[in-house]
C-alpha cells in the first residue's frame, strides 16, 4: 500500500487492493508447496494508511495475510510485533492536541509465523540442532512477543526505496526457526538482506525477485560476497 509499488503490482495483474492481496496469496501457497514438512514461513509485513476515495484510513495487511496463509493450509502460531525503536517525541498524525480526529501513529510491524504441518522431528542428538543452539538471554529475548530491540533499515540504494529490513531482524528469525545446514527461501529477495543472513549463519539459501532493477543490485552484491547467481 505504499505508491511505489502500484506499478509493479498492476504488472502482475493487481489493479486494486483486493488484487495485490491475491498476488501475495499466491507467494503464500507456493511457500506451502515448497517448504518441508514442519517448516516455518514468516512474513515481516506492516498495516499501511493511505487515502482512497472513501477518506484516509487504515489498511489490515497484516490480517488480510492472516487469513490468505490459512488458507494455503498453514498452522498459525503466536505472533512477534515488532516496535521500531523512534526518537520523535510527537508520534501522531493530525491535531493531537484536539480530540478527536488525530491518528496513531504506525511504529509497530507484524512478524507472521506459520508451520507447514506438525512439528518438525529430528532423530535424537541430531548434530546440525545442537550446532544451532541459542544462548539463554537470545531465547529469552527472542521469543518474547514485543521486539523494541531492532532498528529499521536505511532506504534507498542507487536513488530508489528498496523496502530493505535489518541484518539482525534477517539473521534473528533465521536462527530461531531453521538449523545448520538448511536451505533458506526468501519468495521476495530484495537486495538479498535473508540471504546474506542465511549464509552468516552457516544456512543455504535461495532467493526469488521479480523486480528486475531491484534483482540487478542483488546480483552485483552477490558478487561482492563471491556468491552465485541461480
Amino acid at each position: 500500500m505504499i505508491p511505489q509499488w502500484d506499478g509493479l503490482f498492476r504488472d502482475l495483474g493487481a489493479s486494486d487492493y483486493d488484487g495485490m492481496l491475491r498476488v501475495l496469496a499466491d507467494a503464500w501457497g507456493a511457500c506451502y508447496r515448497v517448504l518441508a514438512p514442519g517448516g516455518i514461513l514468516a512474513v515481516v509485513i506492516g498495516d499501511a494508511l493511505r487515502r482512497s476515495d472513501e477518506g484516509f484510513r487504515l489498511w489490515p495487511n497484516h490480517a488480510r495475510t492472516l487469513v490468505d496463509a490459512l488458507e494455503a493450509g498453514f498452522r498459525p502460531l503466536p505472533y512477534v510485533l515488532w516496535k521500531k525503536p523512534t526518537n520523535k517525541p510527537n508520534a501522531y498524525l493530525g491535531s493531537g492536541f484536539l480530540p478527536p480526529n488525530a491518528y496513531v501513529t504506525l511504529d509497530c510491524e507484524f512478524v507472521l509465523l506459520f508451520r507447514k504441518g506438525a512439528l518438525r522431528s529430528f532423530r535424537p542428538h541430531d548434530p546440525t540442532r545442537a550446532a544451532s543452539r541459542l544462548t539463554r538471554d537470545q531465547r529469552d529475548r527472542w521469543f518474547s512477543q514485543i521486539w523494541s530491540d531492532v532498528r529499521g533499515a536505511r532506504q534507498g540504494r542507487d536513488g530508489r526505496r528498496t523496502a530493505a529490513f535489518p541484518d539482525q531482524l534477517a539473521e534473528r528469525l533465521v536462527r530461531m526457526f531453521s538449523v545448520v545446514g538448511d536451505t533458506v527461501l526468501d519468495p521476495f529477495a530484495g537486495t538479498g538482506t535473508t540471504l546474506w543472513a542465511a549464509a552468516r549463519c552457516g544456512r543455504n539459501a535461495i532467493g526469488v525477485e521479480w523486480d528486475s532493477r531491484v534483482f540487478a543490485l542483488l546480483v552485483a552484491e552477490g558478487r561482492n560476497r563471491g556468491l552465485t547467481e541461480g
